[in-house]
């Protein structure tokens, strides 16, 4: 009887160590497979990625920046006035 428990409690041991094994195995990969998804994402948002595709969005740096000037915030604003104007582009033909 004495044999046959230690026999069992052996095998249990063993099973729990596979999975244990097992376990350590899928956490390594999942581990791995993070580390891949960040150095990815960090290249995508390095600044000249960034930069790039703002470009490409004729996203630019302004020509001028005017100041606004500062007014409570109990006045009404008048409407703002443009000098010049913008060509109108499509969105899907840029």
């Amino acid at each position: 009887m004495a044999l046959a428990l230690s026999i069992a409690g052996s095998m249990l041991d063993a099973n729990r160590q596979i999975e244990i094994h097992q376990l350590q195995s899928q956490l390594l990969q999942d581990q791995s497979t993070y580390a891949e998804q960040v150095g990815t994402l960090t290249v995508m948002s390095a600044p000249s990625q960034v930069a790039t595709k703002a470009g490409a969005l004729h996203l630019v740096d302004p020509v001028s920046v005017t100041q606004v000037p500062s007014t409570s915030l109990d006045a009404a604003l008048p409407l703002p006035k443009f000098s010049g104007y913008a060509p109108v582009t499509s969105r899907t033909n840029r």
